[in-house]
């Protein structure tokens, strides 16, 4: 009985942690979204670049079909990032974060990081958890060097350093 009762219990919790996970990734496509609103690139038409391949994706499809000046670009690697405005790097990609660095080098291209401690060496925005709660990290040095010019409103809600 307790061996059922364990079980059961480890299928809830790891249920529960799916769904949790899931919501993750559909939070990080609507602030990938929300960033293109608050940061200025000079241009209407933004591109979205997402590393590899991740369920964010797959919510930013789905998102993108009601913004007409957005577009998506799935990257294997680092080629085609110099058309991008914007590129999401997910943590099982964090292992190219200073090649795609050195590739975007001083193009007006955002960075934006699942692994929160990217903040520190130059992604420009950065996600992170506290507790239950999606948030991001901005990196103000590294967003002015990017050459964009970025709402207020950003740097209200998000967790800002130098």
């Amino acid at each position: 009985m307790r061996r059922i009762i364990f079980f059961i219990t480890v299928l809830l919790i790891s249920g529960a942690g799916t769904k949790l996970f899931s919501q993750v990734n559909k939070f990080q496509a609507l602030y990938l979204i929300n960033f293109t609103k608050n940061i200025d690139w000079g241009s209407e038409n933004i591109t979205i670049g997402v590393v590899g391949n991740t369920k964010t994706l797959i919510e930013l499809e789905s998102l993108v079909a009601k913004y007409p000046n957005i577009s998506l670009r799935k990257i294997a690697g680092t080629e085609s990032i110099d058309n991008c405005q914007m590129i999401f790097l997910p943590s099982a990609q964090s292992r190219n974060f200073e090649l795609i660095q050195g590739k975007i080098g001083s193009l007006p291209i955002v960075l934006v990081s699942e692994d929160e401690s990217l903040a520190s060496k130059g992604a420009e925005i950065a996600f992170f958890m506290e507790g239950n709660k999606l948030k991001f990290t901005l990196n103000k040095s590294a967003l002015s060097g990017a050459g964009v010019e970025v709402g207020e409103k950003l740097f209200s809600i998000g967790k800002v350093i130098n």
